[in-house]
This record gives C-alpha cells, sequence and structure tokens, in this order.
C-alpha cells in the first residue's frame, strides 16, 4: 500500500510540475508562408505575432517575453489583442513589454474582444500612442521593402464580431484578433490572416487540437497554427494567458514567427 501510495503521489508532483510548465512556460512557434503575392523585395520578411497576454507577466520586466520576441528578428510586430481584461489591475505589465520592443520593428495593434472592457481601456491606448504602436481600426496601410509593397489592413474584433454585413477592404496581410471570421477574409481576397482569441482552447489533446474554445463549446474548428482556404492562409496564434480557468495543457503560450517567401507563378 505504501509503495501504491508512493507511486500516486510522485505521479501528482510530475502531473502538477507538467501543468506548470505548460501554463507558465514560453515557447516560439515558426511557420512560413509563401505565395505568389509575396513580392521579391519581401521574401525573407519576418513577422513575430503576439497575442491575448492578458495581463500575464513572463519574468522582470517581460524579460522571456521580449527575449523571444527579439530572437525572431521581426520586420514588423503584431499584436492581435486582449492584452488586457477585466481583471487587469495594472498596465505595469504591458508597459515593460512594449518598452523592451519599442525599437525592435514597427508595431501595428487590433483591439481584441476583452480590452473595450477593461476598466484600463483608454490608458492602453494612451501607451500604445506612447511606445509608437500603429493601431488599425479598420485601416489599411502599404508596408514597403525593398522597391516592394504589401498592404496591411486590421479591424477591432467587435466591429466584425457580430456584423457579417460591416465593409471589410481586404488586404495582402490582414490582422484580426478572431478566427471565425477567415471565411470572410479569405472570401474577399485577402492573403495572409494573423489571428489569435482561442487560447488553443487552453487545454487541449496531446495532438495540440482544443478541446474547449471560446464560443464554439467542444471541439472547435480553430486551435492554432495553420488554417488555408482556397488562395488564402490564416496562421492562428495560442496565444500568451490565461481566461476563465487559470491553467494550460498541451496548449503552451508562444510567439508565433512568420517567415514570408515569394513564389514563382
Amino acid at each position: 500500500m505504501r509503495k501504491l501510495l508512493l507511486i500516486l503521489l510522485c505521479l501528482l508532483v510530475i502531473g502538477i510540475l507538467f501543468v506548470a510548465q505548460q501554463t507558465h512556460g514560453l515557447r516560439i512557434a515558426r511557420y512560413t508562408w509563401e505565395a505568389p503575392r509575396v513580392p521579391r523585395g519581401f521574401n525573407g520578411f519576418q513577422i513575430a505575432l503576439v497575442s491575448d497576454l492578458h495581463n500575464k507577466r513572463f519574468g522582470k520586466a517581460q524579460k522571456r517575453l521580449v527575449k523571444a520576441v527579439k530572437k525572431l528578428q521581426p520586420d514588423m510586430i503584431a499584436l492581435a489583442g486582449d492584452f488586457i481584461d477585466l481583471e487587469t489591475e495594472t498596465l505595469d505589465f504591458t508597459r515593460a513589454f512594449l518598452k523592451g520592443i519599442k525599437n525592435l520593428a514597427p508595431m501595428y495593434w487590433v483591439d481584441g474582444n476583452h480590452d473595450p472592457n477593461s476598466p484600463f481601456y483608454g490608458e492602453l491606448h494612451e501607451l500604445l500612442d506612447e511606445y509608437g504602436v500603429t493601431v488599425l481600426a479598420g485601416d489599411v496601410v502599404t508596408l514597403q521593402r525593398n522597391g516592394g509593397g504589401m498592404t496591411l489592413a486590421g479591424y477591432p474584433f467587435w466591429e466584425l464580431f457580430y456584423q457579417p454585413a460591416y465593409p471589410v477592404q481586404p488586404a495582402d496581410i490582414m490582422l484580426y484578433h478572431g478566427p471565425d471570421e477567415f471565411y470572410r477574409f479569405a472570401a474577399l481576397g485577402c492573403g495572409l490572416v494573423l489571428s489569435g482569441h482561442n487560447h488553443g482552447g487552453q487545454v487541449a489533446l496531446p495532438n495540440g487540437r482544443a478541446i474547449l474554445g471560446p464560443d464554439h463549446g467542444l471541439f472547435p474548428p480553430y486551435s492554432g497554427g495553420v488554417y488555408t482556404d482556397g488562395e488564402a492562409t490564416m496562421i492562428l496564434s495560442r496565444g500568451l494567458g490565461v481566461s476563465g480557468f487559470p491553467l494550460r495543457v498541451f496548449a503552451m503560450p508562444e510567439v508565433v514567427g512568420v517567415e514570408l517567401k515569394a513564389k514563382e507563378q
């Protein structure tokens, strides 16, 4: 009996350590988008996608998170929203992160579903302005590199979520918090869609498939990684923080790197 109890205790400790590592660890997920619409001048262009911080801390002054983004050597940083929520009590963690990556690359932001509900929402946008982050709210900007140009657009989450008729301008790269509008962006002729929102389900199967997802219940259609619809591609981040239950299993926090490659027709 004692031997059995010892084995069970060891398994319990291992389980606790595993969940802690899955919840508080940080990984880098790398993907490539190769498409004919990528100009030669953008070949090798690096995008860092950061989503769903939910005011989570990754070391003093967000050292681990900043290090992960720097490791990607990005030419552009896409911030896909939900950095704060109703439970946010300070903007210190967001401020520390933005300060750490301020001069690394141009930064672009879209609101998530939680940001506008936070009492710190106004201060968040003041902070974004302070650190030179371009807020996309139905805007289309042109990125320039080596004589080539690509369009980038972004929309706040709530402008599209309940408004199927909301006018959307297509772009080469679309930044939007949630994955559920991917079909709309694909139909409009967008090329690359960058999203977050689902947290990888927070609890997933060992193969990474989400067990639960916001707005979808059991086994949502999107977990994380790469999805295609016709000529459009969506790269979905599993994000960084938590919402609801405070743990992750087989859905470790991640920073996503996307490398663009020109494809000869």
